[in-house]
């Protein structure tokens, strides 16, 4: 008897509860999945609002994905104060930027120049996210050995390219904010690449069979008719079967490539699909490498040349490796002034 008591308890303490949560104003945490989902829903396929149930349907993998995404920008190094005094002492900063001078045009982007012009800031500071791809050679160069220079010594040299400084903000949580939502876009932008990689697939297809058709139908001996200009030969008849097994071969491609994309719904479950597994679409790893100043790879063993080991966290987009990414702190007066810019373009064009 007792334990009926406390299983009729727990039933109706649980179904009191779920009479209380109706009504109560939604919490922060399901306004932002709420809201995650219809940006999602803007980029992949407005037209899914018209199903039922679709913010239910979204609302785990979304908020997972979220997660995801805050996880990943909270693992950004940094903020790394980026200038001329911490180039020459930084052994990271060193290796991305060759020359000291490309720093402030690299600060200097479209991005921050709008938000220090807008944005009033307590202090001179300013954040971002600076990114660069690293490049990887293998080349015969120098290298003292001993006493002796050898020549055309195998060497794996590293540089960086495609710097990139963006999500200016003024604190460095303001940028990781803006971070996790670029990754929540890149995560969302991977499901429209999968759905209309293959609607372009169905309407390639589709377009193929229509044509096909055509063609079958001006080589249908029983529509032309008696041909006076034709050589009288048989060559009609098997053209025009040839044509009809194209046909099957390509009503069959199409059905296959409608599979899993047929109906909306279809598109919503693909969506959630995605959105399930965002780690394949984004992701990022530490990785390490040692060079002396001069970029070349060094291992361990070789004491006798100066290095230093440099540690990095290196983006992945789709599973291939993309650029690194680092928090960086700047100061206003670092960027290119209007009159520095001009100097320049007059400088290439008077040379």
């Amino acid at each position: 008897m007792n334990e009926l008591w406390q299983d009729l308890k727990r039933v109706a303490t649980a179904h009191w509860s779920r009479l209380t949560t109706i009504g109560a104003p939604p919490t922060p945490r399901e306004q932002a999945v709420a809201a995650a989902c219809e940006r999602v829903i803007d980029q992949v396929d407005p037209r899914l609002r018209g199903l039922t149930g679709y913010r239910r349907t979204l609302h785990d993998n979304v908020a997972a994905a979220l997660d995801y995404s805050a996880d990943l920008a909270s693992r950004i190094p940094g903020p790394v104060t980026l200038n001329r005094a911490t180039w020459a002492q930084d052994p990271l900063l060193n290796a991305m930027f060759a020359d000291v001078k490309r720093i402030r045009w690299v600060l200097s982007s479209p991005s921050v120049c709008a938000f220090v012009r807008d944005t009033a800031l307590e202090t001179g500071d300013c954040y971002a996210l600076l990114a660069a791809l690293p490049l990887v050679r293998n080349q015969l160069g120098m290298e003292l050995q001993g006493d002796a220079i050898h020549r055309d010594v195998p060497q794996t040299t590293w540089s960086f390219v495609n710097h990139e400084v963006g999500l200016p903000a003024g604190d460095p949580d303001s940028v990781r904010s803006q971070a996790a939502q670029a990754i929540m876009d890149i995560i969302a932008g991977g499901a429209v690449l999968e759905i209309g990689g293959q609607e372009a697939q169905i309407a390639g297809l589709e377009e193929q069979l229509r044509m096909t058709r055509i063609k079958q139908k001006v080589a249908n001996p029983a529509t032309r008719g008696l041909d006076f200009l034709s050589d009288g030969g048989a060559s009609t008849l098997p053209d025009y079967e040839t044509l009809g097994q194209r046909i099957q071969q390509l009503e069959q491609e199409l059905a296959a490539a409608r599979q899993g994309l047929t109906t909306l719904d279809d598109h919503l479950v693909r969506l959630n699909g995605v959105l399930a597994h965002p780690e394949t679409r984004v992701a990022a790893q530490p990785e390490r490498v040692r060079l002396d100043r001069m970029n070349v790879v060094r291992e361990d063993r070789e004491g006798a040349v100066e290095s230093t080991q440099i540690e990095f966290l290196r983006g992945y987009r789709n599973g291939q490796p993309a650029r690194v990414i680092l928090l960086i702190r700047f100061a206003r007066a670092d960027l290119i002034t209007a009159d520095e810019r001009l100097a320049e373009v007059e400088r290439y064009v008077n040379a």
